[in-house]
């Protein structure tokens, strides 16, 4: 024998289902936000970016030194000898950071050298920064992946560009992959 159906239940069972469907689509935006933003909840420690061993291959035995979003292994003279530098911001502040950068002309000479990159993220360059007077050459690789941009430079003791161009690239690599693998704030 069927029962008699009960109005109030049947009210109530599409009420619940209705706050369900209601409660899925937050999440799922909520979702979608955070992996538009590059779904980076906290700051990335820029030294958990970068072995010791690497840093010693690039850099030589000397310790690290991090100081908020710099994280730095000092050289002789004013210049270190590698900097990584992160910066974590909304992912449209990002890009427009980035695009800036980019676009930088730093003084010197000849100006930067830039070249497009493919293997770090969202988007990234290189180049190489002429020494001024008492500053060593420099390469640079910039990437942006979601809302965090990193920033590599490399200035080797020796001035010489293809060791420079070697190192930086070495080290923002290693950097991309530990972004892809969530390191934050190990």
């Amino acid at each position: 024998m069927v029962s008699p159906s009960r109005p109030g239940r049947t009210r109530r069972i599409v009420l619940v289902a209705a706050g369900a469907a209601a409660a899925a689509a937050v999440g799922a935006a909520l979702y979608q936000d955070l992996a538009r933003q590059g779904g980076f909840a906290a700051d990335t420690r820029p030294c958990a970016l970068v072995s010791a061993q690497t840093a010693r291959l690039v850099a030589g035995p000397v310790e690290r030194v991090e100081d908020g979003s710099t994280c730095t292994w000092p050289g002789p003279g004013p210049q270190p000898v590698l900097q990584v530098r992160v910066t974590r911001l909304g992912t449209p502040q990002a890009r427009e950071g980035f695009r800036l950068v980019k676009e930088e002309v730093p003084p010197g000479k000849t100006g930067p050298m830039t070249a497009e990159l493919t293997d770090f993220g969202d988007e990234a360059f290189s180049r190489i920064r002429y020494p001024g007077a008492g500053r060593r050459v420099t390469s640079e690789i910039w990437f942006r992946r979601g809302d965090v941009v990193v920033a590599v430079r490399y200035a080797p003791v020796d001035g010489d560009i293809d060791p420079a161009h070697a190192g930086a690239y070495e080290v923002a690599a290693e950097a991309a992959a530990r972004l892809r693998q969530g390191v934050s704030a190990k």
